[in-house]
């Protein structure tokens, strides 16, 4: 908390007054980190790109990501402390009620294939991308980060997307005998 308060040019008794200990503090910096991105206005009005920007974040920026460092440290503690736990569990069923809107809104605008269960969607999506932060923190190179990006693309592709229509081939020309020769 000491570092934090430098940091931050106040005292710790500032921080402790105002988030009591430092399990909210750490709830609270996790909040503050699922806020929306800063470019999301960019990407209104298409709800596949919406998501795909969210999907995407899943990607480490680096080979030391710090986000994504302390969400792993944040999911470790609260394998040991059932407030953070119950917070981690809430704030995934709020993004994954998020991440199924977005979905629904794509089916509806036919960005994304009719008949999908949305709900179904977004978790696999959120599943795929958590595992993939996983991967990324035992192995966090460029191509760690190259294939991680990839799996999401690809899940974009063979699961949500409206398959793209190939043109109709027509037949070839045949020259038709005349009604006699036949």
């Amino acid at each position: 908390m000491r570092q934090i308060a430098d940091a931050c040019d106040v005292s710790t008794g500032t921080i402790n007054y105002h988030f009591g200990n430092k399990r909210a503090l750490i709830i609270g910096a996790m909040e503050a980190a699922y806020e929306l991105p800063v470019d999301w206005e960019e990407y209104k009005g298409s709800p596949s790109l919406c998501l795909r920007r969210l999907a995407l974040s899943f990607v480490w920026r680096s080979a030391s990501d710090r986000w994504w460092r302390f969400f792993i440290s944040y999911t470790a503690l609260g394998l040991r402390d059932d407030e953070m736990r119950t917070h981690q569990y809430r704030r995934f069923c709020r993004q994954q009620n998020f991440w199924s809107q977005l979905i629904a809104d794509a089916v509806r605008v036919g960005e994304f294939r009719r008949g999908i269960d949305s709900a179904f969607m977004a978790e696999r999506l959120l599943l795929l991308g958590h595992g993939l932060v996983l991967k990324q923190s035992l192995n966090s190179d460029e191509g760690a980060r190259h294939d991680a990006r990839q799996e999401i693309e690809s899940f974009f592709a063979n699961f949500l997307e409206v398959p793209k229509r190939r043109p109709k081939r027509s037949r070839p020309y045949t020259r038709r005998r005349p009604q006699a020769l036949r």
